[in-house]
């Protein structure tokens, strides 16, 4: 179960700068918005540290996922705090489903060379619900190392293809794919219902990344993508 946050108590009015009026815009009309650059490199440095002692402490790192390191930072880490309590992570999320809702535990990615890849798909499975995802670029996300496609508008239109027929693989160009590349410390803000997929990581070098679900009720179980 997740955290649950309301934003009307001082306690919990989050960190950094308020999303602004164009962000949202862009949330609302194409289902994603990429924030450059948003924490400092301090702060991109202990998450990088923090991430690397998880995933250690986490003897299942390698299991969740096929040639993919994860882990799980919870509600009290203090480092990785800086992600879920993030004022634009909180607007956007305000911004989307009210001022009342749920954050579940920070998950943590990092593709193996040559691994990551992923068909597109809304996060939570055949029927996606409302709700905000942020990932966090702890390194640069970039084409080669498999930065995550997302397919502009369809949080409203759905996937652009029918029922069925399968979903395709990263292999496959979409029209509309935008592929969310930015430097370590940047944000992929997504509506929840977006149909997007990481892609491989072909370099050899890592592309970790922090995210977190926001809706009204966190899924059990949920294992989403960056």
């Amino acid at each position: 179960m997740g955290l649950e946050i309301r934003l009307d108590r001082a306690e919990v009015i989050g960190v950094g700068r308020c999303a602004t009026t164009d962000e949202l815009a862009a949330l609302d009309e194409r289902g994603f918005v990429i924030v450059p650059a948003l924490l400092a490199d301090e702060d991109v440095d202990l998450l990088r540290t923090e991430f690397e002692r998880l995933v250690a402490e986490d003897a299942q790192s390698r299991r969740h996922e096929l040639g993919t390191r994860r882990a799980k930072a919870t509600s009290d880490n203090d480092v990785f705090a800086v992600c879920w309590r993030n004022r634009v992570v909180l607007d956007a999320a305000a911004h989307i489903l009210g001022s009342t809702f749920e954050v579940g535990n920070v998950d943590l990615r990092d593709p193996s060379p040559g691994y990551g890849e992923q068909r597109l798909h809304p996060d939570h499975g055949a029927t996606p619900v409302a709700g905000v995802t942020a990932t966090w670029f702890i390194d640069a996300f970039a084409a080669d190392n498999g930065a995550t496609r997302v397919l502009s508008g369809s949080h409203r239109s759905g996937a652009p293809w029918g029922s069925e027929v399968p979903i395709p693989g990263t292999e496959v160009l979409i029209p509309g794919e935008v592929v969310a590349v930015g430097a370590a410390g940047s944000l992929l803000l997504r509506d929840a219902r977006l149909f997007h997929a990481a892609g491989r990581n072909s370099t050899t070098g890592h592309r970790r990344s922090a995210f977190v679900f926001y809706q009204h009720d966190i899924p059990d179980g949920v294992v989403g993508s960056a």
